[in-house]
C-alpha cells in the first residue's frame, strides 16, 4: 500500500483527519471497464513551479513516461511504452499526448532538456518506435489534438505574422500559446490567426469542429472560455461561457461525451494546479433523429448552453478544497448516461499553490474511476512523487467527418472581410432604427509592444482604432482588415460614443470572411455573404489599414486630426494643459477639485486633489508603489482596484471615478464635457446630453470635435496610459 505521509502532512494542515485512498485492491473487473483491455496515461514527476494558472506550459522536470496499464485494474500490470528503451529519452518530460483513431498511434509533446522547448513526437503504440516531428526548435509545441485526415492541432509559441513579437499573456506576462496544425507525416505546417492571450487544450467534436478555450481578457473579463472552430482556424463563435451561462470562471480540458455534450475541468484561472470541479457542459438544445440524438447545429448556440456540476463539493474558485474532496486534474467519459463514468486524475488535500507552497508539499495525482451518480472514486493506479494524468482507453474510435478547408472571400486572398449583416438584428440589446452610425474596429495588443507590464491604471490591454465601417441604409456593413490581428468591434452612435461592446477579442486568417448575421446575433445561423447580397458588399467594404503593417499602425500627425491609438502623454495631456490644468491643477482651495484619501496597512495616508497636469504621481504600500502615471490619469481613472487590494489599501474622499473603461457615455467626463456630433460630419451645434457643455459653461475655451473624438475613443477603447507610440523602439 502507498506511503500514507502526504495525506497525514495535510491533515495535519487543515487540522481535520482523513483516510488514504491509495492505489490497494484487487484484479476484479469494474464495471465501465470490463471491456476495456488497456489504458493510457502519463507519469510526471511532481511539481510545485510552473502550475500557476491554467494557461502555464513552461514546468520542465525530468523524468515523465508514457504508460500503458493492462488490465486497468489496482493490479494490472505497468508497461512504460514511451520512452525507456532509448537513453536519449531519459530526461523526457511529457505535457500532454492524443491518440489516433485506429489507435496505433500516439502524438505527444515532450521535452528532452531544460535547454530546449517542447515538441511533437509520434509514437507507435505497438513497436515503441518514436520520431520527432520537425517543428520550429525555438517555440514550443503543446498540446496535440489529432484530427481527421492524419493532421494534428497543436498549441505553440511560433508567430504567424512574421517580424511580430508574440503577445505576452496579461498577468505573468508569459509568451502567449496560439493555435496551428501540421500534417502527421511533419509537413504542411499551418499557423492560425492570433488572440490576444492563450489559446489552450482542444478537442475534435463529433461534427469534425474543435473545441478550444480561449482566455478572453476584456478590461474587467478575465476568464478561459469555450470557443468553437473549423479544424483550420475558421469561423470561430462562442460556445460556453457567456450571456449568463458560465459556471465559474475557467473551462479547459474537454472531452465530447455524446453529440452537444462535453465534460470540462472548471476551475478559477489560478492558484489550482490545472485541476478543478468536474462539468457536463450542454453546448446547447439537441433533438431525437431516428438515428439517435445528434448534434443539433442550429440549436447549439452560446445562449443555449448550460452546465452541470458533476462534483459539488469541490471548490469552483481559487480557495483550497477540503481533505477527502480534492481537486481533478482531468476526465475522461466511458459512458453517456445522465450521469457518467469517468477516468479522473484526482489529488487529495488542499490542491491550492498558496497553501501547498506553505506546506512545502506538491499535489499527488492519481488514476480513477469516478462514478459521478454517486459521486466515488475507485482507485486504479497511483505512485507516490509521481503525477498519473490524462488517462484514456486504449481503444479504437470512430473519426469525425473532415471538414474541408475554408475558401477565400471574394475581395482578397490576403485580407480578411469583417462585416455584418444587420447591426440591428441582436439578442442582447434592442437598438433604435437608424441609432448606430458605424462599427469601430479596435485592435488589440499586449506587453510584447515595450511600454511595461501595464498600459495604464485600468485592466485594459492595447488598444489602437483601425478605423470606422459605416452602417448602410439595410444594417449591413462591411471592411477589410489585416490579418492574423486580434480586433473587437464597437458599434457607435452618431456621437462616436459606444453603444455595444462586443465582449470578445476574434482573428480571422488570410482571406477569410468573417461575417455574423448582427450584433451578438445567434451564433448558429449561416451568414455566408454573396455579392450583392448586402448594401454593405454590393458598394464595397471600406478598407481599414488592411495593407499597413504593424509597426506602422500609428499615429504620425495631428491626434485631433486623425489618430490610431491615444498615447495619453501625446494626445491628451496637451489637451488639459491648453484648457483644464489652469482650473484642475491639484489646489484643493479651487472649486472643481475634489479628494481622495489612500491609506496603507501600517496607517500611512497620502491626499491626491483632483489634478489634470502631467506630473508623475505615486501611491502604494512601503516600498511597494504604483508610480510611472500623471496626476491627469490617475485623478480621471482612479485607482487601479486591483492594486489597491493586493497592496492592502483603502480609500476615501469624494472624487469619484471620471472615466469608465469601455463605457464613454457613461464616463462623467464625457457626460460633464457633453460631446457634439462627429459623424457623418461634426456638428458643433447638436449635443449629446441636455447640458451646457464642459468647459464652456465656466467661460473656458470649448474643445475641437477631434479633441472630443480623443477623449471618447480614449474611454471606449479602455482608458490606457500607454499606447504603441509609446514605443517608438519597436519600431523599424
Amino acid at each position: 500500500m502507498k506511503n500514507t505521509t502526504y495525506r497525514i502532512a495535510f491533515s495535519a494542515l487543515l487540522g481535520l483527519a482523513g483516510t488514504s485512498l491509495a492505489a490497494c485492491g484487487s484484479g476484479s473487473t469494474q464495471g465501465p471497464l470490463d471491456e476495456v483491455d488497456s489504458i493510457v496515461f502519463i507519469e510526471r514527476q511532481s511539481r510545485m513551479g510552473g502550475m500557476g494558472d491554467i494557461f502555464q506550459y513552461d514546468s520542465y522536470e525530468a523524468g515523465a513516461k508514457l504508460v500503458k496499464l493492462s488490465p486497468p485494474t489496482a493490479d494490472g500490470e505497468r508497461i512504460v511504452i514511451c520512452c525507456d528503451q532509448d537513453p536519449e529519452y531519459a530526461d523526457l518530460d511529457i505535457i500532454d499526448y492524443d491518440l489516433s483513431y485506429d489507435a496505433k498511434t500516439i502524438v505527444l509533446s515532450g521535452r528532452l532538456s531544460q535547454d530546449q522547448k517542447y515538441g511533437l513526437f509520434t509514437l507507435d503504440v505497438d513497436s515503441g518506435d518514436i520520431e520527432q516531428l520537425p517543428t520550429d526548435p525555438d517555440s514550443h509545441y503543446v498540446y496535440p489534438t489529432i484530427l481527421p485526415g492524419d493532421r494534428v492541432l497543436f498549441a505553440t509559441t511560433a508567430v504567424v505574422e512574421e517580424g511580430a513579437p508574440q503577445f505576452r499573456d496579461e498577468y505573468e506576462r508569459g509568451t502567449t500559446l496560439q493555435l496551428g496544425s501540421i500534417a502527421m507525416d511533419g509537413s504542411d505546417e499551418k499557423l492560425f490567426s492570433r488572440n490576444l492571450s492563450h489559446r489552450i487544450t482542444t478537442t475534435v467534436l463529433s461534427t469534425g469542429e474543435v473545441l478550444v478555450t480561449q482566455w478572453d481578457h476584456l478590461n474587467t473579463m478575465n476568464a478561459g472560455l469555450l470557443l468553437r472552430m473549423n479544424p483550420d482556424g475558421t469561423r470561430v463563435r462562442e460556445a460556453f461561457g457567456k450571456q449568463g451561462t458560465g459556471a465559474t470562471n475557467s473551462y479547459y480540458k474537454t472531452v465530447e461525451i455524446s453529440p452537444g455534450r462535453v465534460v470540462a475541468i472548471g476551475s478559477s484561472r489560478s492558484r489550482t494546479f490545472q485541476s478543478g470541479a468536474i462539468l457536463d457542459i450542454r453546448l446547447g438544445e439537441t433533438y431525437e433523429t431516428e438515428d439517435g440524438e445528434i448534434w443539433a447545429d442550429q440549436k447549439m448556440s452560446e445562449a443555449n448552453a448550460s452546465a452541470k456540476i458533476l462534483t459539488a463539493q469541490v471548490p469552483l474558485g481559487r480557495e483550497p478544497s477540503s481533505n477527502t474532496v480534492g481537486r481533478y486534474y482531468n476526465a475522461y467519459p466511458l459512458d453517456a448516461t445522465e450521469y457518467p463514468n469517468f477516468l479522473v486524475s484526482w489529488a487529495d488535500g488542499p490542491v491550492q499553490s498558496e497553501v501547498n507552497g506553505a506546506a512545502g508539499i506538491a499535489p499527488d495525482f492519481g488514476i480513477y474511476l469516478y462514478d459521478s451518480e454517486k459521486g466515488s472514486r475507485l482507485p486504479i493506479y497511483d505512485k507516490e512523487g509521481t503525477w498519473e494524468i490524462n488517462p484514456m482507453p486504449l481503444v479504437a474510435r470512430e473519426a469525425p467527418p473532415t471538414i474541408a478547408a475554408t475558401g477565400a472571400n471574394q475581395f482578397s486572398d490576403e485580407k480578411v472581410l469583417l462585416g455584418a449583416m444587420d447591426v440591428y438584428d441582436s439578442s442582447v440589446q434592442d437598438f433604435d432604427p437608424g441609432s448606430i452610425y458605424g462599427v469601430r474596429i479596435v485592435e488589440g495588443f499586449s506587453g510584447e509592444e515595450g511600454v511595461g507590464m501595464d498600459f495604464g491604471l485600468s485592466m485594459a490591454e492595447g488598444a489602437q482604432t483601425l478605423g470606422i465601417a459605416p452602417i448602410r441604409e439595410d444594417g449591413s456593413w462591411a471592411a477589410l482588415i489585416p490579418a492574423n490581428i486580434p480586433v473587437r468591434q464597437i458599434a457607435i452612435d452618431k456621437f462616436g460614443m459606444g453603444l455595444r461592446h462586443e465582449p470578445v477579442w476574434i482573428s480571422g486568417n488570410p482571406g477569410e470572411s468573417m461575417f455574423c448575421g448582427g450584433c451578438h446575433e445567434s451564433r448558429s445561423e449561416t451568414t455566408t455573404i454573396q455579392p450583392g447580397l448586402t448594401e454593405a458588399v454590393a458598394i464595397g467594404p471600406v478598407d481599414l489599414l488592411s495593407d499597413v503593417g504593424r509597426f506602422e499602425r500609428q499615429t504620425t500627425g495631428n491626434f485631433a486630426d486623425a489618430n490610431i491609438g491615444v498615447p495619453w502623454d501625446l494626445a491628451l495631456q496637451p489637451i488639459f494643459d491648453a484648457k483644464c490644468v489652469a482650473c484642475h491643477d491639484g489646489d484643493p482651495n479651487k472649486p472643481g477639485n475634489p479628494s481622495m484619501t489612500i491609506t496603507d496597512d501600517e496607517g500611512n495616508s497620502q491626499t491626491i486633489v483632483f489634478n489634470l497636469s502631467g506630473d508623475e504621481v505615486f501611491y502604494g504600500n512601503g516600498e511597494e508603489m504604483v508610480s510611472g502615471y500623471s496626476a491627469s490619469h490617475l485623478s480621471l481613472l482612479g485607482p487601479d482596484m486591483e492594486d489597491v487590494e493586493d497592496l492592502g489599501l483603502t480609500i476615501e474622499g469624494d472624487m469619484p471615478i471620471y472615466v469608465e473603461p469601455e463605457n464613454a457615455v457613461g464616463s462623467i467626463l464625457i457626460q460633464k464635457l457633453n460631446p457634439p456630433v462627429q459623424y457623418p460630419t461634426p456638428n458643433l451645434n447638436e449635443r449629446a446630453f441636455p447640458t451646457v457643455s464642459h468647459p464652456a459653461d465656466v467661460g473656458g475655451t470649448p474643445l475641437t470635435a477631434g479633441e472630443y473624438r480623443l477623449l471618447i475613443e480614449m474611454a471606449d477603447n479602455g482608458g490606457q496610459f500607454y499606447s504603441r507610440e509609446n514605443a517608438p523602439g519597436q519600431n523599424p
